[in-house]
């Protein structure tokens, strides 16, 4: 009998460490990209994962901007359980649409962005053909406006340069949770490409020389 509660015991603990690993592995789901004030346990630019459930009583209102799907969720009322491309929402409504979201985009080395330019691609563009063509060929994420929402795993130093042209890099010490530069007062010019570096790892970009207008934080987002 020791003998089984034994095993029971260890596969218990595995259980356990293996849901913990999942978790952790899981990640975030959704952006908070804006929140009525009175609702609780979440704020603006904090992520949640999928499973979390949010409480906004008969009018409170939550923008969600999920970074797999790129569905930005605009939702008035209800409970909201956080999914993980779309939330699932009881007693209230809600309104989706799609973003130009790049999710959680591709990281470089210094050497290998000193290799490759550091291009960030969202898919590989369509020959007339319908074949994808060579990725070098397609350009840096387009940012719609001049404020990137900037996403770091710990504190640190980021420091932006243009690539396109000779201007002074902007550096900034931020916080592990998601920055407005533009609530921050950095404005990058429109048109210009940049290369933004935090630790060994870079991410290339470039401002719409035509705004969208779209400011939804997640089609700014630029994770680390």
């Amino acid at each position: 009998m020791r003998g089984l509660f034994g095993v029971q015991a260890v596969m218990v603990l595995l259980g356990m460490i293996a849901h913990g690993a999942w978790a952790q592995a899981a990640g975030p789901a959704a952006l908070v990209e804006d929140v009525s004030a009175g609702v609780k346990g979440v704020e603006a630019f904090d992520y949640v994962a999928a499973g979390k459930q949010i409480q906004l009583g008969s009018a409170g209102t939550l923008v969600l901007g999920y970074l797999v799907s790129c569905q930005e969720e605009t939702i008035t009322g209800g409970t909201v359980t956080v999914g993980t491309d779309q939330s699932t929402v009881a007693g209230g409504t809600v309104r989706r649409k799609m973003v130009a979201c790049a999710g959680k985009p591709v990281q470089l080395t210094a050497e290998q962005s000193g290799k490759s330019g550091g291009l960030v691609f969202r898919k590989p563009p369509s020959t007339s053909t319908g074949t994808p063509s060579v990725p070098g060929a397609d350009r840096p994420r387009l940012l719609p406006v001049a404020g990137p929402v900037i996403s770091l795993p710990k504190p640190g130093r980021l420091t932006i340069v243009r690539v396109d042209t000779s201007a002074a890099p902007v550096t900034l010490n931020l916080p592990a949770k998601p920055v407005d530069l533009g609530q921050r007062g950095v404005r990058l010019a429109p048109g210009g490409t940049y290369q933004a570096n935090y630790g060994a790892s870079s991410v290339t970009f470039q401002i719409d020389p035509q705004s969208t207008g779209d400011t939804s934080a997640l089609a700014r987002l630029i994770r680390f």
